[in-house]
């Protein structure tokens, strides 16, 4: 009987075994976390007892982050055991003030992030606190005028540079008192005294608060905060227009246009077609403007795609609105597609790009397509509209040169392309490099392909080293932000779904020159500086940043604006 118990007992043992050994591997493989994976940005603004520091986190590691920001140190290697400033959040990039710090004094610090399976660090970065305080600019703010609904006037006096000379100044604004930089900016050129802005976009009826503000070594100075109400929405009857049947249809191209019958309410200041492949379009999507206020207009759309059936309306704008005519339908004629099929597009960075220009709903004129592309883009991922991706600051000179390949999806989007030129550690003493090579820097900040740094290049239509095409220069970070802001763009899905089409052509690494995240992300270079960086516009799933500095020895598109 005792043998019979023992056997039972040592059986249920095994049993039980088995069957918690299955759930934990079970368990385990529906649960599989690792490491947040995150990138220390270089650290700016360093003064006496301050600095600004950062990070950019790409890969959560499957888990919900539970923490990220940067740690620093007197001693290598810093932990979150140590002196530390968080960042709420998850992917992209941020930004945090260290404080507390000791004069003449040097710091290591670390991006990090956190999830369930623990802590990841980015690379260490060094920097070193200023001896003395650096005195920050003086400003004041401007009184606003010409106040309407949606516009109004203001600007700033920069009376003193501080202790270094400013590196940035403009307007900011806000729903709330007390604007700072990271709110609505509107960045003005030189350095002191006067300077005038123009506020746009704003809603009728509504109340801003502005300042002024100037940028040096030491951190920014604002004005007095100015406060005022836009004017009152007025009534205004839009215009009357109808549209016009397509003729004239080949495989790229077709005409059509309208008739504005009415002004309306008050003065015509725009007129023309809008069309696109779906329906209903609006002036958001692909439009050619006409001249003229009422009668009759004709226009001819070219660029198409064959077999493609497009809609189209005519439209007639005044001060109270957009008026459109009744939608038509054609088809284009059959015939190969202008689509990509495989094979591959060269971006030869050194010949000029054809200048087709678009209109953008906030009045500013835009090239259409990517500085080095051969086409505006007709998908998200056409390749052979990515263009040439440069090193901020660089002309012409072949370094951007790209060949781009169709490719198979692979984990991270679509196979990088190949880069025409070859890389080189050796850093250019002079703003017009000897050879196509494209400079990489991985040594220490600023990450500049350009040993000492110029913030003068492609400031201005006559800039140093305008990459862009005679009449146009690479666009301001807020000339870029107004684009976001008019078309409600979040995410590279809308932005290419706009009348810009821009296309997600990735990124080129400063530190190795790999190509990234192709058919992945969207990047722009803006001729704004940021101390020793320069601002991007980064358009990703999750979100859109416009407050994004780096390194200028990174390879990013180049979208050009007439001056």
């Amino acid at each position: 009987m005792k043998k019979y118990l023992v056997s039972s007992f040592c059986f249920l043992a095994i049993v039980n075994f088995v069957l918690l050994s299955c759930s934990e591997d079970n368990s385990y493989e529906a649960n599989v976390v690792v490491k947040p994976t995150i990138i220390t940005t270089p650290i700016l603004l360093i003064n006496q007892t301050a600095a600004t520091g950062g990070g950019n986190l790409t890969s959560t590691g499957g888990g919900t982050i539970l923490s990220r920001g940067v740690c620093y140190s007197t001693s290598p290697n810093p932990t979150t055991a140590n002196s530390r400033k968080s960042n709420p959040g998850t992917l992209g990039t941020f930004e945090t003030i260290l404080t507390g710090l000791t004069a003449s004094t040097q710091y290591y610090a670390r991006a990090y992030a956190s999830n369930s399976a623990g802590t990841s660090y980015g690379a260490q970065v060094t920097f070193t606190t200023t001896a003395t305080a650096v005195a920050l600019p003086v400003v004041t703010t401007t009184p606003i005028t010409d106040i309407t609904e949606t516009t109004a006037s203001s600007g700033g006096n920069v009376t003193s540079a501080g202790g270094s000379a400013i590196i940035a100044r403009g307007l900011c604004w806000s729903l709330t008192p007390n604007p700072t930089t990271v709110d609505n900016v509107l960045s003005a050129t030189g350095t002191t005294g006067v300077f005038t802005s123009l506020l746009t976009n704003l809603s009728a009826n509504t109340t801003y608060y502005v300042r002024a503000f100037a940028t040096n070594s030491g951190g920014i100075g604002y004005g007095a905060e100015i406060s005022f109400t836009t004017n009152g929405a007025v009534n205004i009857d839009i215009p009357e227009v109808i549209t016009t049947d397509a003729s004239a249809i080949t495989q790229t191209t077709a005409s059509s246009g309208g008739n504005v019958l009415s002004e309306g309410g008050a003065p015509v200041t725009a007129r023309g077609i809008c069309w696109a492949t779906g329906p209903s379009p609006t002036t958001a999507n692909e439009v050619i403007n006409a001249t003229g206020t009422t009668g009759i207009f004709t226009s001819s759309i070219t660029g198409l795609i064959a077999n493609t059936t497009y809609y189209v309306r005519a439209f007639a704008s005044n001060s109270g609105g957009t008026a459109y005519g009744d939608q038509i339908t054609f088809t284009t004629s059959a015939g190969s597609t202008t689509g990509p099929s495989g094979g591959s597009a060269v971006c030869d960075g050194s010949q000029p790009t054809a200048v087709v220009t678009i209109t953008s709903s906030t009045g500013k004129i835009w090239m259409d397509r990517n500085l080095g592309a051969s086409r505006a883009a007709t998908s998200a991922k056409d390749y052979e509209a990515y263009g040439c991706l440069y090193q901020w600051g660089r002309g012409n000179d072949g370094h951007a040169s790209i060949t781009w390949t169709l490719g198979e999806e692979g984990p991270f989007g679509e196979i990088p392309g190949v880069a025409v030129n070859g890389t080189t550690a050796i850093l250019s003493t002079s703003d017009t490099p000897g050879d196509a090579l494209f400079i990489t820097d991985e040594v220490s900040i600023p990450y500049d392909w350009r040993s000492p740094k110029n913030n003068n290049l492609w400031q201005g239509v006559s800039g140093i080293n305008n990459p862009c095409p005679t009449g146009f220069r690479v666009p301001t970070k807020a000339e870029f932000q107004a684009e976001i802001t008019a078309y409600a763009i979040t995410g590279p899905t809308g932005a290419y779904n706009t009348i810009h089409k821009f296309p997600m052509a990735g990124s080129r690494a400063f530190d190795s020159g790999m190509i990234r995240a192709q058919g992945e992300e969207i990047w722009f270079w803006t001729s704004t500086t940021d101390n020793n960086d320069s601002y991007n516009v980064l358009i990703q799933v999750g979100g859109v940043y416009t407050n994004v500095s780096n390194g200028r020895a990174g390879g990013y598109s180049v979208r050009c604006i007439k001056n």
